[in-house]
């Protein structure tokens, strides 16, 4: 995105190159991505996120035994810094 799209604005932009003008620091740039591939992106890690804890449920629930069986976990946690807890009140 060139700086002088938004002339409003003090952006730090890239002086020299081919890329001079566009904004950016420090050797990064910013960038514009269709909402299309944005969602594309987002759906893909959902996917790979949900097909890792699908595997460690799998393999954890492999390992049960009837004995001391394992549910999944309701995966909540809670932080207290001593004193009660918000069950105690």
């Amino acid at each position: 995105m060139k700086a002088d799209e938004y002339p409003d604005w003090n952006l730090p932009t890239i002086d020299d190159g081919k890329h001079a003008g566009v904004i950016g620091i420090g050797g990064l740039l910013l960038a514009r991505v269709p909402i299309e591939i944005a969602e594309s992106r987002n759906k893909f890690f959902e996917d790979q996120t949900r097909d890792a804890q699908n595997a460690v449920d799998n393999d954890l629930l492999k390992a049960s035994d009837p004995r001391m069986p394992i549910s999944k976990p309701d995966r909540q946690s809670r932080v207290t810094f001593g004193g009660k807890s918000n069950k105690d009140s």
